[in-house]
């Protein structure tokens, strides 16, 4: 397999047919949930002039995450896309998989949310060099984190608990996610600066959160129904 560098002009698109995101499982998981109740019906939803507007309660905290998802495919699509200089034939492989787990994340929030999902969201990542490794692999790391911290920080203010259930495997996803970014930049530190005093991975709450993404994301947030 020859990997080349090509240059950064635009965002990638997802327009390639061979994604492996496990179609089949990611629908039955998704007519699991619908059967089971989970699947959001739709409701009125407000949208301000100048800002999307995430909804309340469960479906604010849905697309909070959904936004993290959203973030985390684009980067890793791009960082796929455009490979850095000296990416070996298995760290490529490696990207792609971080890449189609991602994607499968994102459709899985987006069919949960059903019509109540907000639209995709701009995305800004000029402050991410993609032609070197460390800087991608730095900021892979700083949004693995961040979803880490973000579902960590809004599990426990659902109103229908089963969410929990699945977002507790999501998120063991991403801390693989995150151990592996960071083994590759510096071995051994999988877990250095993401664990707290007690042992246990980082939280946020998601005004926090949200807060955080801002840097990296063009799009406008109306949070005023957001559990915090």
């Amino acid at each position: 397999m020859e990997i080349k560098n090509a240059p950064v002009n635009k965002q990638a698109e997802e327009t390639d047919k061979g994604y492996d995101v496990s179609r089949r499982r990611f629908f039955q998981l998704a007519g699991g949930l619908a059967g089971a109740g989970l699947l959001l019906s739709s409701c009125n939803n407000h949208t301000k002039p100048t800002a999307t507007y995430l909804g309340s309660g469960d479906v604010a905290l849905l697309n909070y995450l959904y936004i993290m998802e959203q973030m985390e495919a684009s980067y890793y699509t791009q960082a796929f896309a455009t490979p850095y200089y000296g990416m070996t034939k298995d760290e490529l492989l490696l990207m792609q998989d971080l890449r189609d787990q991602e994607i499968a994340h994102r459709e899985f929030l987006k069919q949960v949310l059903g019509t109540n999902a907000i639209a995709a969201i701009s995305l800004n990542f000029s402050m991410v060099t993609f032609a070197d490794r460390n800087s991608v692999l730095s900021y892979a790391a700083l949004f693995e984190d961040l979803v880490i911290s973000a579902i960590n920080g809004s599990a426990h203010l659902f109103s229908n608990t089963d969410y929990v259930v699945t977002l507790n495997k999501m998120v063991t996803v991403e801390a693989r996610h995150s151990a592996y970014v960071r083994d590759a930049l510096y071995a051994n530190t999988f877990s250095k600066n993401v664990i707290d005093v007690n042992g246990l991975d980082r939280s946020v709450s998601p005004a926090a959160g949200l807060a955080t993404a801002a840097s990296y994301i063009h799009t406008n947030f109306d949070s005023s129904k957001l559990p915090n």
